[in-house]
């Protein structure tokens, strides 16, 4: 049975505050991947690569980034743009700046590089997952996948059209110089699966009566 997010009528702090937990996990994750040195997720990737091109800190081009497709949102799915529309945007990348700047402080080892890859894998999908179920809208690039899922004459999955704009972005990083490690591989066929599979996840965990209790 297909488990519904957070009801609309949930007490709306609760869900905010979900929804900013959420946009904490994603900048964590970014700030560790980029720590280890071995790749980025796709649209951070292809951020990076710009961001190295033209000489502009990464905060500002992600930010530029995501309001560039939010355009897209505005034209296709504007009911897609709430809080969570709006940290993606101004909040994630500059935030994640701010942690990468601590991280920096840790023991530049391969075992740390590669356990900062797993939690910044792990704290990415689950985040993105975490924010989606709260029902306040979803960073631009994530409402990118939606809108071409809905778009495209293709009878193509989410996870299929995920995979697909992943690729798309790792190509123009690696153009622009961005460093393409084992992380970009992993994060652009993995990413969109583990979103699916961590949603489904946080979903039943939010579905028991305590929290349907507390968000009511």
């Amino acid at each position: 049975m297909n488990v519904p997010s957070i009801e609309r009528k949930s007490n709306i702090l609760f869900r905010g505050g979900i929804t900013f937990l959420g946009a904490s996990l994603i900048s964590c994750g970014i700030a560790w991947m980029r720590f280890s040195g071995m790749g980025t997720d796709p649209f951070v990737t292809m951020n990076i690569g710009i961001s190295e091109f033209i000489g502009m800190d990464f905060g500002t081009i992600q930010m530029l980034a995501n309001i560039a497709v939010l355009l897209v949102m505005l034209r296709f799915r504007p009911r897609l743009i709430h809080l969570g529309t709006v940290l993606g945007i101004f909040f994630v990348g500059y935030f994640s700046d701010f942690l990468l700047g601590m991280l920096q402080n840790l023991p530049d080892t391969l075992t740390m590089r590669m356990l900062g890859l797993l939690i910044g894998l792990i704290a990415c999908c689950f985040g993105v997952a975490v924010y989606m179920t709260a029902d306040m809208g979803i960073a631009p690039y994530d409402a990118l996948g939606i809108i071409l899922l809905e778009k495209l004459p293709l009878r193509l999955t989410y996870r299929e059209i995920r995979i697909m704009t992943d690729l798309s972005c790792v190509a123009v990083g690696l153009i622009l110089g961005a460093k393409i490690g084992i992380g970009t591989i992993i994060t652009a066929f993995f990413t969109g699966p583990l979103i699916n599979y961590f949603k489904k996840k946080v979903e039943l965990f939010l579905a028991r009566p305590h929290f349907q209790k507390t968000a009511s």
